[in-house]
C-alpha cells in the first residue's frame, strides 16, 4: 500500500467520524431540547451530559444515561439507569444511529419529537414498574427495577 492510498484511508476513517460524532451531539441536542421543552409533567431533568453521554434525572432518584458505546466507529447507544447513590447500572435499551442520521432506521435526529417519543419509548418500562410500586405501596430497588424490566 502506497502512502498516497493509507492517506486516502485515513481521511475517509476521519470523515466518518466527524460526521458520526456530529450526528451523536445533534442527537444529544434534539433529545435535551425536547425534554426542557416538553410541557408533560414527567418529573425527568436533564443531568450530566458530555461527550461521553448524556443523563437526565427521573425524581431526582433514578439517573437514566445515554452513552455511545465504547467502540471504534460505533453506532450503537445504551440506555442504562442507576440509582442516586449506586454505581451500578441496568441496561434498559439499545438504539442504533446511522450514518445518514437515523435512529433506528426510521427516526432522523433532526424530528425533535420523534427522538423525544423514542426515548420516552426506551425508558417507558422504568414508568411502569415506579408507577406499579408506587400503587401498590412498596419500595422499588435498582435490582427490582432491573427484574421488572427484564419482564416487560
Amino acid at each position: 500500500m502506497t502512502l498516497t492510498e493509507l492517506s486516502e484511508k485515513a481521511n475517509f476513517i476521519a470523515g466518518h467520524q466527524r460526521v458520526l460524532r456530529s450526528h451523536w451531539n445533534h442527537y444529544g441536542n434534539s433529545l435535551v431540547q425536547a425534554i426542557t421543552l416538553s410541557r408533560a409533567s414527567l418529573h425527568l431533568s436533564v443531568g450530566c451530559n458530555n461527550d461521553n453521554g448524556l443523563g437526565f434525572w427521573l425524581f431526582d432518584h433514578f439517573l437514566i444515561r445515554v452513552t455511545p458505546e465504547q467502540a471504534f466507529n460505533g453506532h450503537i447507544f445504551n440506555y442504562t439507569i442507576e440509582a442516586r447513590d449506586d454505581q451500578q447500572s441496568v441496561l434498559i435499551g439499545r438504539a442504533r444511529l446511522s450514518d445518514d442520521g437515523m435512529l433506528d432506521g426510521t427516526i432522523h435526529i433532526d424530528q425533535r419529537e420523534a427522538v423525544f417519543n423514542h426515548f420516552l419509548d426506551k425508558i417507558n418500562g422504568v414508568y411502569t414498574a415506579l408507577y406499579e410500586a408506587t400503587e401498590r405501596g412498596e419500595s422499588l430497588t435498582l435490582a427490582t427495577l432491573a427484574q421488572h424490566h427484564a419482564a416487560v
